[in-house]
């Protein structure tokens, strides 16, 4: 056998994934892990167990694909075969001193000393790569707009193309911005340049980008997204990099469009204006100036707050510039501040600003929004004394709102400008005004947290260190900034972009043997063909599975969700139903209260005869088929009430192995990534492997009276989420508990999670809607919308951009527009935009 043929002589040898050491023949050999992944056997061994409730278990977790794989701990990794491939790939032993010297040749990176190296791990999240280069030309004094360069991975998570703006931040004079001639042999690294910038700030300018980025983060959905800082190659000033959206609030006051969709809109972003502001507000933010060129719309339609606008607008208040493209909004005590030079160097405005302030301005953003005249609602700012300015307004918003029938506005309105600021409302009550004559819900999650309502200083926006910087702008350069931002967005702007802005065009689709009902502002359909409580739902071989305890399963083609024909021959209830797609065949089967275990063909001719059929042998009490899975190892698993697993091979349909452990019925059943899951009503979940179907690990939360039956379990990558009686939701990662949340008040008979969108409903007859989030220290979930059903919710299907719900009443509920790849709110399906934002609970 001829041998390999052996490296080029400059070729680096390969490196250990994890310790990025290289390979070589003896003390770090690569080793071939289960999985197919090569490690160092050092790095082998130093790898915890797969979890800490199988410490003692012999297995590990790869780092790499984050799957569990058997090895001996006791033989160590000389267990584990040799990469030969590898290890013909390494050179001979270097010679060290030769080693050393080559080394010395290229331009080296000179370690950060202490001071430096600690900004940087506080600023870790906030300095975007090198790699990001989100400029398309030379940063200008103000804005920029441009877009990434490259995919940015965690924490950011943003793709190539995506855009941005950029805000120049500009190191004060003698703060040592300009970098000292280093020698040629010396090249400082991206991160270098850039902490050594951020140290040329200010503390209090550092606390405001920092602060910036984690409020961004936090309130997503509410503020377009701070990525953090960066800089250019040369001597490029730093920036501040921003998510950015092309298409402003403003344009909805040039749109005119029927009077009951103009409503819906004033109403929708109306909203979206107070939760942005409680949103600060509860991070101890208020902002002090604002225009309503300050909020955009993204492709879905949402109102964010643009803070990198936020800021440049700032910066022409402090600097006295008032662009004539963009009108700003401010409160009469916070005007006196700002006029007073001496009071803001230094600093003595504690105390004198805070949520109230903002209320002035969202009380202008509503008036500019009804009456569809910025020019008005930023009238008193410029040259008018306020009770003209205050009798124009009421003139206005009374003609405005008399024929829409939202009257009560006015007072609230009105009541925001009260020159007064104690006479203001907070802005809870103004969201509930709005949203008063929109929908019943439950806002308790949207009102600021008491203890940081209550705090006697926020830290102001307006005043801070950000918005005194480039304050010698001129008027000229300020509008040209403006321009070029704008054509800049015009460049950038997509076809979606243009067609997504934000109008509901609720088209009714039909379709044979369906109930086109429209529920609220979310389209919906219903399929009726069962006599009793839906069981299950799957999608395999072209059509929908629907099992019900009426003891039949119906089927529906997915092109027009028509009832195609009902199988029956099961003598008990339907429990459970499962499809299993295979290049050959697509076979359904069903599992029975009365332990029966039913294959069904799925082809065109759809049999109404069973392809096989059997029945679990167990004592009469504790029979019943509870739940079902299939693995790609050619098994079908079943749990039932006998407290066991069993393994049944789809070959021949034999048992193969009975799986025990659980000390009650055994009520669910997930796969994933090697692994099976099953889920019991004595509240543990245990995992198992699919090779063997040995016991890997236990699943349970320890804390005391936490122990309640386990009703659902889904799976996706290193994620597992588990749904209860007692209505709690718990997350598990890499066999950690990350996440319990108490969700509903009842018990949760269904949980999905779908890439990072979670759905999951039950005897509330809720479904919630909610975006995974997470990062490197914890893992969120964020409430995204809800929408009632008219019954307990059983069981939940996504599929290709639509949630279907089985209902206890007998129904099939299909909701159009509910989506995992992209954010809610809307989502474009056949020439129908629906919305999913501020659903209706009744």
């Amino acid at each position: 056998m001829a041998s390999a043929a052996p490296p080029p002589p400059d070729a680096e040898p390969p490196e250990c994934p994890v310790c990025l050491c290289p390979f070589d023949a003896v003390s770090a050999a690569p080793r071939v892990l289960p999985c197919g992944h090569s490690l160092c056997g050092p790095c082998i061994t130093s790898l915890p167990p797969a979890s800490a409730a199988a410490a003692s278990a012999a297995s590990l977790r790869c780092p790499l694909c984050s799957q569990c794989v058997p090895f001996s701990r006791s033989l160590g990794p000389s267990s584990l075969p040799k990469n030969l491939a590898l290890i013909s790939l390494l050179p001979s032993p270097p010679n060290p001193s030769h080693s050393r010297a080559a080394a010395a040749a290229p331009p080296i990176h000179l370690p950060l000393h202490a001071d430096h190296s600690r900004l940087l791990s506080r600023f870790r999240h906030a300095v975007l790569p090198e790699s990001a280069s989100p400029l398309h030309s030379p940063t200008p004094a103000g804005l920029a707009i441009g877009s990434f360069a490259s995919d940015l991975g965690a924490p950011w998570f943003c793709p190539r193309g995506h855009p941005v703006s950029l805000l120049s931040i500009e190191t004060p004079a003698g703060g040592g911005g300009t970098p000292k001639q280093e020698p040629p042999f010396y090249r400082p690294s991206h991160a270098a340049r850039m902490v050594a910038a951020i140290d040329a700030l200010s503390a209090a300018a550092k606390d405001e980008v920092i602060d910036l980025v984690g409020v961004s983060s936090r309130l997503a959905r509410r503020v377009c997204r701070v990525y953090g800082v960066w800089m250019g190659p040369e001597a490029a000033p730093l920036c501040l990099v921003s998510e950015r959206h092309s298409r402003g609030v403003s344009c909805l006051l040039e749109e005119r469009s029927r009077r009951e969709e103009m409503v819906a809109r004033i109403r929708a972003v109306g909203m979206e204006f107070c939760e942005a502001f409680m949103g600060l507000h509860s991070e101890g933010l208020v902002l002090g100036c604002l225009g309503l060129g300050c909020f955009c719309l993204d492709r879905f339609g949402h109102c964010l707050l643009d803070l990198n606008q936020v800021l440049a607008l700032c910066r022409g208040v402090r600097a006295g510039v008032r662009s004539s493209k963009s009108k700003a909004f401010m409160a009469p005590e916070v005007a006196v501040v700002v006029h007073d030079k001496l009071q803001i160097k230094d600093h003595d405005f504690s105390g004198l600003l805070g949520p109230t302030s903002d209320a002035w301005l969202l009380g202008c953003l509503l008036v500019a929004l009804v009456t569809g005249d910025e020019q008005l609602a930023a009238g008193w700012s410029t040259d008018e004394s306020y009770d003209d300015w205050k009798n124009e307004v009421v003139t206005r918003i009374d003609a405005s709102l008399v024929d829409i029938h939202m009257e009560p506005w006015s007072v609230t309105i009105l009541s925001c400008l009260n020159y007064d600021p104690e006479g203001r409302p907070e802005i809870a009550d103004v969201w509930k005004c709005i949203n008063g004559s929109l929908m019943n819900s439950d806002i308790e999650a949207l009102i600021p947290n008491v203890d940081l309502a209550a705090r006697k200083s926020f830290m102001c926006l307006l005043l801070g260190e950000l918005s005194s910087m480039c304050s010698d702008l001129g008027a000229a350069e300020s509008d040209d900034t403006m321009q070029l931002s704008q054509d800049l967005d015009d460049k950038l702007s997509t076809p979606d972009d243009a067609s997504s802005g934000g109008i509901m065009n609720n088209e009714e689709v039909g379709a044979a043997g369906m109930d086109e009902p429209k529920c609220g502002l979310y389209n919906s359909s219903t399929l009726l063909a069962h006599r009793d409580c839906i069981t299950g739902l799957a999608i395999g071989g072209g059509f929908l599975f629907s099992s019900s305890y009426d003891k039949t399963i119906n089927v529906w083609s997915l092109q027009d969700f028509s009832h195609i024909q009902s199988l029956k021959g099961h003598e008990h209830k339907i429990t459970a139903i499962v499809v299993v797609d295979s290049d050959n065949q697509s076979l359904c089967i069903s599992g029975d209260s009365g332990s029966g275990i039913f294959v069904w063909c799925v082809d065109p001719s759809l049999n109404n005869e069973p392809l096989n059929k059997w029945y679990e042998s167990n004592d009469w009490i504790y029979r019943g088929v509870h739940c079902l899975a299939v693995s790609g190892t050619g098994y079908l698993y079943t749990g039932s009430r006998d407290k066991s697993i069993k393994a049944w091979s789809l070959e021949d349909y034999s048992l193969r192995c009975t799986m025990t452990g659980h000390k009650s019925t055994v009520s669910c059943l997930a796969v994933a990534c090697g692994i099976l899951y099953s889920g019991s009503w004595d509240g543990s979940i245990r995992s198992w492997w699919l090779t063997d179907h040995s016991p890997l690990s236990v699943l349970e939360d320890g804390t005391p009276g936490s122990i309640t039956p386990v009703l659902s379990i889904s799976t996706e990558l290193d994620f597992v989420v588990a749904s209860y009686e007692n209505g709690c939701l718990k997350i598990w990662k890499d066999d950690v508990l990350v996440k319990s949340k108490k969700l509903q008040n009842g018990a949760i008979y269904a949980a999905k999670l779908n890439d990072k969108w979670l759905y999951a409903g039950g005897w509330d007859k809720i479904v919630n809607i909610q975006e995974l989030l997470e990062d490197d220290s914890e893992v969120e979930i964020r409430d995204v919308a809800t929408f009632t059903c008219n019954s307990i919710i059983t069981s939940i299907l996504y599929w290709d951009g639509r949630l279907i719900v089985g209902l206890s009443n007998r129904e099939i509920k299909k909701n159009h527009g509910i989506c995992s790849s992209i954010p809610f709110y809307f989502k474009k399906i056949d020439n129908l935009i629906v919305i999913l934002d501020h659903l209706p609970l009744k």
